[in-house]
């Protein structure tokens, strides 16, 4: 018998967290942290438009944040579920 697994988050002593509700979570870290060090995030516009979320998380190359490079890098492995594609 074969089981299907989902990747699951289970950092903060949370209960594992499905796919898609991780990188939602990774999402709103990344725009917190931003917003941290002023830089404001326009949601509908990191879902839509492949360059200025490319942009953004290039961007966090330049800071001296371990945890925003790591949040980036996590949504960069998810980046068909942050940047949609529209056909």
């Amino acid at each position: 018998m074969q089981v299907h697994t989902t990747p699951m988050r289970t950092g903060y002593g949370a209960a594992p967290l499905p796919d898609d509700r991780l990188v939602m979570l990774e999402e709103v870290d990344f725009k917190w942290l931003m917003a941290g060090l002023g830089w404001w995030i326009d949601t509908d516009r990191l879902h839509n438009d492949r360059s200025y979320a490319i942009h953004l998380l290039d961007l966090v190359e330049s800071t001296g944040s371990d945890v925003l490079k790591g949040c980036a890098a996590l949504l960069r492995a998810q980046g068909g579920n942050v940047v949609h594609e529209h056909h």
